[in-house]
């Protein structure tokens, strides 16, 4: 079997071209987790519900019930302003620290429970700065799966 020059060149700019569309995919920072993910869009804030049961692999950690500020470039927020209040499948990057459960209180059946007050000064304020701030998503990907949000 003989190469035309033809076929050859088509395969050369095949495997060139290999690893340029693998470079195009976004990296994952080694402080970051990309998480695939369904649930809903409530303005730039996406709820995760539940995994179907017969969906056997997941991209990352369990996240459900948690809430995420949205970031992403401007094809995507354009979809997430269009889909709000119907339920979706995404997938983005989040900080490996912002879902950790660290914060003042126990997580009871999804609510952040909390005995005590905590030390301060009675005559100031409340800052802001004891209360945990939302994790945020660099979102890359979302598709519509139906009209209606099972978390309404």
């Amino acid at each position: 079997m003989s190469i035309t020059p033809l076929l050859l060149t088509l395969l050369v700019a095949i495997v060139t071209a290999i690893p340029a569309v693998a470079q195009e995919s976004k990296k994952v920072p080694s402080d970051s987790i990309e998480l695939a993910a369904r649930g809903c869009f409530k303005g730039r804030v996406f709820t995760a519900t539940e995994p179907p049961e017969d969906e056997r692999t997941r991209k990352g950690p369990d996240i459900t019930g948690r809430h995420f500020r949205v970031n992403a470039p401007r094809e995507v927020m354009d979809l997430v302003k269009r889909y709000d209040g119907q339920y979706v499948e995404l997938v983005g990057i989040v900080r490996k620290a912002s879902l950790d459960d660290q914060g003042m209180g126990m997580k009871v059946g999804g609510a952040r429970v909390v005995i005590g007050a905590p030390g301060g000064d009675p005559t100031r304020p409340n800052t802001s700065a004891s209360t945990p701030s939302m994790a945020s998503m660099d979102v890359s990907v979302v598709r519509l799966l139906t009209d209606k949000c099972p978390l309404q």
